[in-house]
């Protein structure tokens, strides 16, 4: 045998061929984890558990994990359904009503129920208002303060107050109509809640007159009953994604 045909092959510089390939391989496969984690919802308990699991598997490898940057907004609890809502609305609901309980002229006119959007305060007359005036009466209006600092610990609510009265007309330079009157009555509870530090944005006042009553106008006791302030205290519907075909 020659000295030429014993010579070993000559061995090409640089790294196999497969392994360029493979690198290539594990890149993008890197690229498609971090764009999924990217887009995803964190919970921050699962993702510890993974990173530790990830971790041990490559112990050796990998000095350490690259840090993965969680934003706070991601990690606040959001509410669960109407469950949950419903459950934080009863809870606001009692410590409304264990104010109003507090005063003996209060507690018959005022009620307190749990709707599906959040709750409803009624508030009937002569609590709230004197006839014909759209002026708190003083003791109301320091209940009203109080209920509002209740109502701040519902997240993510929109307030609404509506003004009803009886269909008794009136006419004056101020008002010219049941109208005029019930706007007025919602609107002085509007502009005492954003006195007292309520959020603007988050307000509204409506007024209906005499053309929603509870019961017929038909004695002094229902009229009274009609003449009446409710207060809206809902939680806002946000939409994570816009409905199919739209």
């Amino acid at each position: 045998m020659s000295d030429d045909e014993q010579k070993c092959p000559e061995c090409p510089e640089g790294i196999p061929e497969w392994m360029a390939t493979f690198a290539d391989m594990v890149t993008l496969l890197l690229c498609f984890f971090v764009l999924l984690l990217s887009m995803a919802s964190m919970d921050a308990k699962k993702f510890e558990m993974a990173a530790s699991s990830f971790q041990s598997a490559l112990s050796g490898v990998l000095e350490s994990l690259p840090t993965v940057a969680i934003h706070q907004e991601v990690l606040k609890p959001k509410l669960g359904g109407d469950d949950q809502n419903k459950k934080i609305a009863a809870d606001v609901a009692k410590r409304v009503k264990d104010i109003v309980k507090k005063s003996e002229e209060l507690k018959d006119a005022v009620k307190v129920e749990v709707t599906d959007a959040g709750i409803a305060i009624k508030i009937t007359d002569p609590v709230g208002f004197s006839i014909a005036s759209d002026q708190l009466q003083p003791e109301f209006e320091k209940t009203l303060i109080e209920i509002l600092g209740v109502i701040k610990d519902m997240p993510d609510r929109d307030i609404r107050v509506e003004g009803h009265t009886d269909n008794v007309p009136i006419k004056s330079t101020r008002f010219p109509s049941n109208w005029e009157l019930s706007t007025a009555r919602a609107l002085s509870v509007v502009k005492l809640f954003y006195q007292n530090g309520e959020n603007p944005a988050l307000l509204s006042a409506v007024g209906y007159g005499e053309f929603r009553p509870i019961v017929e106008n038909n004695s002094e006791e229902n009229r009274q009953k009609n003449r009446r302030i409710e207060i809206f205290v809902e939680y806002l519907q946000k939409m994570d994604s816009a409905p199919e075909g739209k």
